[in-house]
This record gives structure tokens, sequence and C-alpha cells, in this order.
């Protein structure tokens, strides 16, 4: 619930006790003083000190029950405790009545308040029930009590024409309590009913993207907020998709942006068809999407995931030809809460995460959040804080340049499979993947304007790019479970003929991994897209491998991570 609407709640419950509040005092202070009045039959029937007792204690229960019940049922349907609530005040009303002069009493327009309570709290239609309710009462008193001194069977029929004249002045008063009721009940009514529906268009508005008709970012960020609280309160999990039409900024240039907003409109009613009745889609961006599932778990969640990838790639869209894949496709990111996240902004975050490693290989696939980072650090003892304070470096260079980070992200992949390949041991294969993860950490260092600058760079800015190395160090040197790969970091961009940086290291005075590091470093800066650089194909960066190698790499390593790269070609 927006804030918004709790304040609006709030007043409304606010006046609904008070209008209560008000109904029950008058109704008592009109039973006390009708209680010396009251003929002495009534007296013995009604103003026993039990039955008074009795009538006390209810009252005050129900002021007890009303003020907690109450600010829960604003805007909701009428249930069965609802009823029994105004049929309990209705009681009350007829106790009043017949406890000052029956047809003579002068709080029958106290039912006024009743009627008011029911059109605040839940509309015309159940105010008009409340009037009709109230009317036939009112009747009930009007023919079947007022008639003095006979039998009530006997009713209009039999009374004396002076019976008669004053059952007639009753009715006459009381046909205008009734009107007042039906006039309350209908116009309050129908002014509560328009004002809600109005309350409701508007925050359909407020919560919906104006192209697609999915929710949009505001509402995403109030439900998903909801939604864990719901997955603690209850035990369970929420998964979260982040989706990405892939190479959309390509369909827009070629297919014009009336096109793409039309696309953006048609993956909208996919998502929404892919996607369960409680499960809420949002447009969170541009051509991002998200969708919140609550009560799943990650692997139902990425059977969602993969159902929404196939609805989308089997779909044909119109200017999908144009697309470098000649297919409108989409990359998916999977997280779940409370398994891969315990905050909302880590929820967000390791979505966001799995979301560009989709993109970052191939796109058109569903990966879920998976840190390797933190399972290669506990083999080796790291501890939970400097997993932690790794990670966070990490995420700075993510927000500031994307490129850094799927490039990593790869280089771990590769440099994985590269020692795999070559049978290294279990301790050279986690010390080369960590450091992978660091080995770009000194661009921390750089500014982001010169990270993602498209241009040429100056020779000041070119130096920063190569002092990233010894950056790297300087941010690490003092962190002893990191020692191990300060070599790696340091020197993963020297040169096997010596002509590298920053130490003019050359051949085997290489370390052996840092060569290896080297290797997959430059494959994948080659075959992504850099804000500097063309992309090559994979084949083009193989043919780019062996042209360097003996003079940038290390020409035995080369030929054993071309091999390597046929032997998992079908994961790129």
């Amino acid at each position: 619930m927006s804030n918004f609407d709790k304040k609006r709640n709030d007043k409304v419950c606010e006046i609904i006790i008070l209008l209560k509040v008000i109904y029950i005092i008058l109704s008592m202070v009109a039973i006390s003083s009708g209680a010396s009045k009251a003929p002495t039959e009534a007296k013995d029937v009604i103003f026993t000190p039990i039955i008074f007792t009795l009538i006390l204690i209810s009252i005050l229960g129900y002021l007890s029950w009303m003020a907690t019940h109450t600010k829960d049922r604003i805007d909701k349907k009428p249930r069965l405790t609802d009823l029994i609530e105004t049929i309990f005040t209705l009681f009350i009303f007829t106790i009043v009545v017949c406890s000052t002069g029956i047809e003579s009493s002068g709080y029958k327009l106290i039912s006024v308040f009743v009627v008011l309570i029911g059109a605040i709290q839940f509309g015309k239609n159940y105010s008009i029930w409340v009037a009709t309710f109230s009317s036939i009462l009112i009747f009930i008193i009007d023919f079947l009590i007022s008639v003095k001194n006979r039998p009530i069977i006997i009713g209009y029929f039999l009374a004396s024409d002076e019976g008669k004249q004053t059952l007639s002045v009753y009715f006459e008063s009381d046909l205008i309590i009734i009107s007042a009721l039906f006039v309350t009940a209908f116009i309050l009514g129908m002014y509560v009913d328009i004002e809600r529906e109005h309350s409701k268009e508007l925050k359909n508005i407020a919560n919906r993207d104006e192209l697609t008709g999915l929710y949009n970012h505001r509402y995403f960020q109030e439900y998903l907020g909801k939604a864990m609280d719901n997955a603690d309160k209850n035990n369970n999990e929420v998964s979260l998709l982040f989706m990405d039409i892939d190479y959309f900024k390509n369909y827009n240039d070629v297919n014009g942006h009336q096109a793409g907003d039309v696309l953006l409109k048609e993956i909208g009613k996919i998502l929404k068809i892919c996607v369960r009745e409680d499960d809420v889609v949002a447009r969170y961006g541009g051509e991002e999407f998200a969708a919140i599932l609550p009560n799943t778990n990650e692997n139902d969640a990425i059977k969602v995931g993969e159902k929404i990838r196939q609805s989308i790639q089997n779909t044909n869209f119109r200017g999908q030809e144009n697309q470098p894949d000649k297919n409108i496709t989409i990359s998916i990111g999977v997280s779940s809460y409370p398994t891969r996240a315990t905050s909302k902004h880590q929820f967000i975050n390791t979505a966001d995460d799995a979301l560009y490693r989709a993109k970052s290989f191939n796109k058109n696939r569903v990966e879920s959040y998976h840190s390797v980072l933190d399972d290669l650090c506990r083999q080796i003892g790291i501890n939970e804080d400097r997993i932690k304070s790794l990670k966070s470096l990490i995420s700075m260079i993510n927000i500031k340049d994307r490129y850094t980070y799927g490039h990593t992200e790869r280089v771990v992949i590769y440099t994985k499979w590269f020692a795999q390949s070559l049978n290294l041991s279990e301790e050279d294969q986690v010390k080369i993947q960590i450091a992978s993860y660091l080995h770009d950490i000194g661009k921390l260092e750089i500014p982001e304007e010169v990270l993602n600058k498209k241009e040429k760079l100056t020779d000041e800015e070119f130096q920063m790019f190569r002092d990233h190395p010894q950056a790297g160090v300087d941010l690490i040197q003092n962190i002893k479970p990191f020692e191990a790969f300060i070599s790696l970091i340091k020197h993963h961009h020297e040169r096997y003929d010596g002509s590298g940086y920053p130490d003019r290291l050359k051949g085997e005075e290489i370390p052996y991994l840092a060569r290896m590091l080297t290797i997959a470093d430059s494959f994948d800066a080659m075959t992504s897209n850099r804000p500097y650089n063309v992309r090559r194909s994979h084949e083009e960066g193989i043919l780019e491998l062996r042209a360097n190698a003996g003079t940038q790499f290390d020409p035995q390593l080369v030929e054993e991570f071309i091999k390597m790269l046929e032997k998992y070609k079908d994961n790129f």
C-alpha cells in the first residue's frame, strides 16, 4: 500500500470510528434517559440490572473490537463479521427505540448513523441494504407495536379510530425518516463508489506503463518489498526475473522507434501470457522487463524464464530478419530470495548480474545467479568479511563500467575451462579464477568518462589504462589472503616478447598463470563489444591469437587455448 493510500485509509477509518463512537454514545444516553420514562412492563423486561449490565458489557466489548477491526476493513468487500456488526448496531437501534417510547420515540433518526457508516465503509449497495433493513424495523414498530391496548396479531385493522389516527401521525413522520435514510444511502453511497473508482483508476494509471500496459518501475519496487516480506512471514521463497531484449537498439535503428514501440507491446503481451495469475510483470525501463514470482523457488523460476525465452524466440515479429541473429530473442537473469540475497538491494543486483551474464554469453539464454567467487574464496579459506569487501569492489566496477564487469565474468569462465583442459592442480585452478576476478580491479582508479570513452584516448588517458595493473596490486597488497594473486594481476599485460607492461618481462619470466590469463583476457577483449573497439567473431579472434603468438602470447599456450575453445564451442 502506498503512503497516499495509507493516509487516505487512516482518515476514512477515523471518520468511521468517530461515527460509531458517536452512535454508541447517543444510544447509551437514549437508553439511560428512557429508563426512567419507560412503562413499568418495559422496565421489568428491559431494565433489569442483569439485562442492562449485559447490554453495557456488549457495547463496551463492541467498542474494543471495533477499534482494531475497522482499520482492516477499508475498501474491502463486506464479509460475515461486517454483517454481524451491522445487525448488532441495528439491534442497539431497536433497544433505543423500545426504551424511548417505541412508536413515539424521538430517536428513530439515530438509524441514519448506521446508514452513514455502511455507505462510507462499503459503498452504495451495502448502505441501501442497511437503509432497507432499518426501514423494515421502523415499519414493524409502526404497524405491530404502535396500536395501544390491542394484541399484536390484531394489527391495524382492529385498532380504534383514535389508534388509527395516532398511527397515521407516526407513520407519516416515519416516512420522512425512511426517505432520509434512502437518500443518504443512495447519494453518499454513490459518492463513495465514485471516489473509490476514481482512486482505483488513478492508482492504475500511476502503477502502469503507458506503452505496454504492464506495471511500471515504481510499482515493481513497491510490490517486490511486499513479496519479500510475505516470503519472510510464510517461510517460503520469491524469485525474480530480469529480462532484456537482445539487440533492441539495432531493431530501433533499422525499423524505427514506432516499430520498436510495437515490439515492446507484443513482448509485454507474451510475458503476461507466460506467467501465472499471481505473478507481477513490469517494464523495468527501456527494453528491460522484470517479473516477480511469489512462492517460487529458483528452479521453478528458471522454467518460467525458459518458457518466456522460447515463446519469444518462436514468435515471428515484424522486422526480425534485420536482426544479427535473424530473430527477436531475449536474455533472462534469475535470482531468488532469501536463497541468493538477504536484502532488496542485493536481490535486484543478483538478478541484474545474472541477466548481464546471460547477455555476456551469446544472449538468448536464461542464467541463474551464482557467485563462483564465493565458492572459490571459501576453498582457499578467505573469510566472509574479505569476500564481501572484494564483492563490493567488483560491484563498484560494475556501476562504473558494465563492460569491465561482463568482461571479468567471461574471462573467469575462459580461465576455468583453460585450467581444466590443461589438467592444472586444483590449487592453480582456483588461483587463476580468483585472479581473473581481480585482474581489472585497478580500473576503479580510472574515471568513468575515460572508461567509457568512444573517441581516441589521449596519452594521459592511455597511461591510466597502462597503470591499472599496478593500481590493482596497490588495492589488495595489504590483504594477506590475496598475496598469492599479486603477480598474476600485476603481469597480465606483459608480452611474450618483453614489450609489455609494467615490468617488461619476457617469455618464461612471466608467471605461467599470468600468461594463461593474458590470452583469455585478450581473446575476450577482441570478441566482445567495447566503447573503443569493433567486436570480432570467434574465428577472427583465433586468427588474431595465432598472428600474435610468440610476440604478445606464449605460442604453446595459444594452441592449447584454441583447443579448449573448440571443446567448449557449444557453450558460447
